[in-house]
């Protein structure tokens, strides 16, 4: 998998629903990157202002759809902003690796909400394309993405707590490490199930990915409640508490999809590979 995530396959089909909880993510991204780019980027805090209005705009109405027509016509409006929104952002994270912007958005984050753009843009391809002809690849590409960006989310967290939050500190830590190991045995899974039907350590992966992403949805949920009643000391706004959340939930919801699924999948027949 390339750090455009171009190789991931999302398990998930889209609908409307989905599209609704990812335009609302991009909306929130637009946001974020405003507020941490300094005040003398004048020209970025208006460029991010615009991309925050053509998502709230594209929530708005996506309210309206009323059939698979005006959806899928709907679909090539979103692709279009997606892609635009990748590219600002990719723009962003170089001007910062450069050191030609200053401000307070670290260079994973902006890498992070990128892939997540490019991820977005795989659903929007996945709707015209039908489905996967591997399953278990899209299965296990699908879970190396989440794992990583559960994991980001934690080594965010962890350095966005105050320093005085110890407990807090040292579990978005160890957060950070358990999601980061899943994550290198999904990598694993993905070259040995490449082209295969699904086997019992893969059942089973998804059981310790699932019980994971539990832990740490429960422990974001604690965390977005004490920020909002402000009983935690921290630089992490609300919104980005319950954007974080809202992810984590979104992965139990393929997680769970998954797990449906994988009985039947187990009585499919082997892909051979393509030479």
């Amino acid at each position: 998998m390339d750090i455009f995530c171009r190789d991931v396959k999302p398990y998930e089909c889209l609908n409307l629903r989905r599209v609704q909880f990812w335009l609302r993510i991009m909306k929130e991204h637009a946001l974020f990157m405003k507020l941490g780019f300094a005040c003398s980027n004048v020209e970025l805090i208006r460029q991010a202002e615009e991309f925050y209005n053509v998502f709230e705009d594209l929530e708005k109405k996506s309210c309206m759809i009323k059939c698979d027509e005006e959806f899928m016509d709907f679909v090539c409006r979103i692709t279009v902003a997606v892609k635009n929104i990748f590219a600002f952002k990719r723009h962003v994270l170089h001007l910062i690796i450069e050191c030609e912007i200053g401000g307070s958005n670290y260079p994973l984050l902006i890498d992070h909400i990128s892939r997540e753009a490019m991820y977005f843009l795989k659903l929007l391809e996945k709707i015209k394309d039908g489905d996967m002809k591997c399953p278990v690849d899209s299965i296990v590409s699908d879970n190396v993405f989440w794992l990583r960006h559960m994991a980001d989310h934690a080594r965010f967290i962890a350095g966005l707590l105050d320093p005085s939050e110890r407990g807090f500190v040292e579990q978005a830590n160890d957060f950070a490490v358990k999601f980061e190991q899943l994550q290198l045995q999904a990598r694993d899974l993905d070259s040995m199930l490449w082209h295969f039907r699904p086997n019992n350590d893969l059942v089973r992966f998804e059981m310790d990915a699932t019980n994971a992403t539990v832990q740490i949805r429960d422990f974001k949920k604690a965390a977005r409640d004490l920020i909002s009643c402000c009983k935690v000391v921290s630089l992490i706004p609300p919104l980005l508490a319950d954007h974080v959340l809202r992810e984590a939930e979104y992965f139990l919801e393929i997680l769970d999809l998954i797990r449906e699924d994988l009985q039947d999948m187990k009585e499919q027949p082997i892909v051979t590979c393509d030479y």
